[in-house]
């Protein structure tokens, strides 16, 4: 089972796709840090002088708030799609920052500046939350409102120093009820009689208004406006003031006496009066939830809320509620941030770098295969199939898990295998002691890893505090290594204590010389 084992893992863990072959079972790729692949680095300072001025601030709440931070930053890029991305905090001096690395693919192309760009944006721009009623009438003055969001569009489409998809996304980021992609079939799609459509131009159709790009290996992007809004407008109370983030406290879940839970909503002061005003009116109707311009719930209202707190009930649970609550709070943003520096890295030296660190691992994995069948015979070639099993067993996890790798977590990797080795030395070597004492081999086995366990457990629970502690007080780059060190520590438990004991034990019922079983003489 063991060796079978072995086999499975490499066949998931081997980068086919680096060669060309497709493997089913076998995964996505690994994913590469910035050190590793060209990229960009993208620091933001956290403005934290309001904060600070609160009569409540303390630095837990501080800390609430970076983390707050990093969850809104990590949901905007990964709705970008580019590619995987680490985001940390840093503290230099009494500053706080927010570091964005995104790795990317490829050399330094348009496409990948393209990408920069839209990740900067996504970063930088505000996700306001928005509460909206249902629409009960479209009015002239809602159709005027398209065509002028039409003409907003086409201005940014034909001032935009980018592709035409940055200011089709753009759009739908900012705009509702509107559609954007492209086809070939743009005209059927929409109707249009002309074959050759103008691109860049403002194309009024039967439902809307349609801008098209240049043509491209026979297709079109498009951004379609809608002449009609959508079917919810902002809620507004007889003031004419519109309940959004600026009236928004934060969201949180609660749990009623049946310990189900619901989602609160708090509101400031000016908030609670036109939250009130807006329950009386809508009461037995809908009030929506928009983060981004993106619907997350439309509860009913069952009574008027004057408190300036709701709650929003219903059939979730505790995963559900907590989602909810959490999309809800990206759109308060507790701090500003600003960009205060943007840096790349080649590609090629990481790839120089990551060739040297294989070249590196495979060479310190043979030379411990050969010192420890030098040193102790078929229990060490035993010993080595573990240490195989071990770096499969750490691959298998990173890759499965998305962990991403960085020289240093891989220099921690290639560390790891001399260190997982320790474990079986200190048992061969009490083996040895049983067997000196004129024990048989295979109850000196067992005695070896029963009398050894307490050192090997000194040792390891050792090492994963200092791995610990390396993550919790290190920087960004120890911070890797010190995670990566824990999951080894980990693993090279498992396999010295389980994996070599069945196969060495197996070797203690089929060898009758003790020094091609262990090197042992007397």
């Amino acid at each position: 089972m063991i060796l079978i084992a072995g086999v499975l893992l490499f066949m998931f863990v081997f980068p086919w796709h680096n060669y060309g072959l497709n493997v089913p079972y076998t995964g996505k790729d690994y994913r590469l840090g910035l050190d590793l692949q060209w990229g960009i680095e993208l620091d933001y300072k956290v403005d934290l002088e309001e904060v600070k001025k609160e009569e409540d601030y303390s630095n837990a709440k501080e800390q609430q708030i970076i983390e707050w931070l990093k969850s809104i930053i990590d949901k905007r890029v990964q709705t970008l799609n580019i590619n995987d991305s680490v985001i940390t905090s840093a503290s230099y001096g009494w500053d706080q920052h927010i570091i964005v690395q995104i790795p990317l693919k490829g050399n330094d192309s348009f496409e990948n500046k393209e990408n920069i760009k839209k990740a900067k944006d996504a970063i930088g721009k505000v996700v306001k939350i928005e509460f909206k009623e249902l629409r009960t009438e479209v009015t002239e003055e809602d159709k005027a409102e398209r065509k002028t969001i039409a003409e907003a569009i086409l201005k940014e489409v034909q001032n935009s120093a980018y592709d035409f998809s940055v200011a089709a996304d753009k759009a739908e980021l900012v705009y509702e009820n509107i559609e954007v992609g492209s086809s070939a079939l743009v005209s059927e799609i929409y109707g249009l009689t002309d074959e050759t459509p103008k691109s860049n131009e403002i194309i009024e159709t039967e439902g809307g208004f349609l801008i098209l790009s240049e043509l491209k290996e026979d297709k079109y992007e498009y951004i379609f406006i809608n002449k009609s809004p959508s079917a919810w407008k902002p809620a507004a109370d007889s003031k004419g003031r519109i309940l959004n983030d600026k009236y928004f406290v934060n969201s949180s879940v609660q749990f009623n006496q049946a310990y189900q839970p619901m989602v609160e909503l708090v509101f400031n002061d000016d908030g609670a009066e036109i939250f009130g005003e807006l329950t009386t009116k809508l009461v037995g109707q809908q009030i929506a939830i928009f983060v981004g311009g993106e619907l997350l719930t439309a509860p009913n209202v069952n009574e008027p809320i004057l408190s300036g707190k709701a709650v929003i009930t219903g059939q979730y649970t505790p995963e559900e509620a907590k989602k909810l609550s959490t999309n809800i709070n990206t759109g308060v943003v507790p701090a500003p941030i600003f960009l205060t520096s943007e840096k790349t890295i080649d590609s090629k030296l990481g790839a120089k770098s990551l060739e040297k660190l294989i070249v590196a691992g495979i060479a310190g994995f043979v030379i411990i295969f050969f010192f420890l069948i030098a040193i102790y015979r078929a229990a060490g070639v035993m010993a080595s199939i573990s240490l195989f099993l071990y770096v499969m067993l750490v691959l298998s996890i990173i890759k499965a898990l998305g962990i991403v790798l960085t020289l240093a977590s891989i220099a921690g990797l290639i560390l790891s295998i001399g260190m997982a080795i320790d474990a079986n030395i200190l048992i061969f070597e009490r083996i040895k002691v049983e067997l000196g004492k004129g024990h048989k081999m295979k109850e000196a086995a067992k005695t070896g890893f029963k009398k050894s366990w307490s050192a090997i457990w000194d040792s390891n629970v050792t090492g994963f505090i200092v791995a610990m502690i390396l993550f919790i007080f290190g920087i960004n780059l120890i911070k890797w290594f010190g995670l990566m060190l824990a999951l080894w520590i980990m693993v090279s438990l498992f396999t010295a204590m389980y994996v070599s004991r069945v196969l060495v034990i197996f070797l203690a019922d089929t060898f009758t010389d003790k020094w091609l079983f262990i090197g042992f003489k007397k």
